[in-house]
């Protein structure tokens, strides 16, 4: 889908002030990284390597994995096309309401899916299951314990975990640890949200060296321009460094709801993270958003385009006090 998601703020002339439509991290780009980043555009001289394999040796040396079990991707959008693409003419279920580029990925390449809802779920009825833990757009998790059982007690159907909002919960461990031992898991992990960079699009997938391989042979050359590959490896050099505190996101996060909690008209959905729904119970998601974008130059995004959600939804992502603050005043004020 190539409109429709959360961050539209091209489509505005205005400048808009506050942007809670992006569920990246509130505080921007860590500065010393940005620093970097500008003094590596020299690096658009010269054409990247065509894999972006250097990226694989800093993943692999902090996930002590081999360098074979990572593909590196532009974004990790690209990676869902990629496993579509190389899982043709498998029976697809998508664990939803959520990120609708699963959906997509598999109708470009004629994939027969089917959105089902994780209390149905049936692993074994299915070859290939894409499932976004932490949950794009509701912030919900399936925890580790119960996806492990899943993938053990389906040996013949592939999951692909998205963990692109992992580090924006403190509730849920990474599955990464066990592609060696769970040969039929595929993890796709994004770098953009958590350090704030998503105009640089740089994703990766870790898997065993059997599925890298099949993906690596449907990935066309230098979809990793030489900015992000350059950036890729700053960030697996000092990662935990530049990680934001999670913990502290959390408690803004928990603050922010509360205030929204006691509008009237307002339903706030549970969320492990510090983005999440909220259901209207007064007119239209669209109305509110264009009421907050041409009043208060404020961006939300209107989330009645996930399927398998009934009613008027918008989705919200924590951002710092006073953007907060000023949203809430304004949605006091909405007539």
């Amino acid at each position: 889908m190539i409109n429709g998601h959360g961050d539209d703020r091209h489509l505005y002339k205005r400048e808009i002030k506050y942007n809670f439509s992006s569920n990246v991290y509130y505080k921007g780009c860590p500065p010393e990284l940005l620093n970097e980043i500008k003094g590596a555009v020299y690096s658009i001289e010269n054409y990247p390597s065509p894999a972006a394999a250097e990226l694989n040796e800093a993943a692999a040396k902090r996930y002590q994995l081999n360098q074979n079990q990572f593909l590196f991707t532009n974004g990790a959008t690209e990676a869902f096309y990629l496993i579509a693409h190389a899982f043709l003419n498998s029976s697809v279920a998508i664990v939803a309401p959520t990120f609708s580029e699963y959906e997509s990925a598999c109708e470009i390449y004629g994939l027969a899916y089917h959105l089902v809802d994780r209390s149905v779920l049936k692993p074994s009825e299915y070859q290939l299951i894409f499932i976004c833990n932490p949950n794009n757009p509701d912030g919900s998790i399936i925890p580790s314990e119960e996806l492990i059982s899943w993938i053990e007690s389906a040996p013949s159907t592939t999951f692909i975990i998205d963990e692109a909002y992992i580090e924006f919960t403190n509730k849920l461990e990474s599955l990464i640890p066990l592609v060696d031992r769970l040969p039929n898991l595929i993890v796709v992990r994004s770098l953009t949200k958590t350090f704030t960079i998503p105009g640089i699009r740089l994703g990766y997938v870790v898997a065993s060296s059997h599925h890298i391989k099949k993906l690596q042979s449907k990935k066309m050359p230098w979809s990793v321009n030489a900015l992000a590959v350059h950036v890729g490896l700053r960030l697996f050099s000092d990662y935990d460094r530049w990680l934001f505190n999670v913990a502290e996101l959390l408690a803004e996060t928990n603050i922010f709801r509360e205030e929204l909690s006691a509008i009237d008209w307002l339903k706030l959905v549970p969320s492990h993270t510090s983005y999440f729904l909220v259901e209207m119970k007064k007119r239209t998601a669209a109305e509110l958003k264009n009421y907050l974008v041409k009043k208060h130059g404020i961006l939300i995004r209107d989330a009645t385009n996930f399927k398998h959600l009934e009613g008027e939804y918008i989705r919200l992502s924590t951002q710092g006090f006073v953007a907060n603050n000023c949203l809430i005043n304004a949605l006091k004020g909405w007539e």
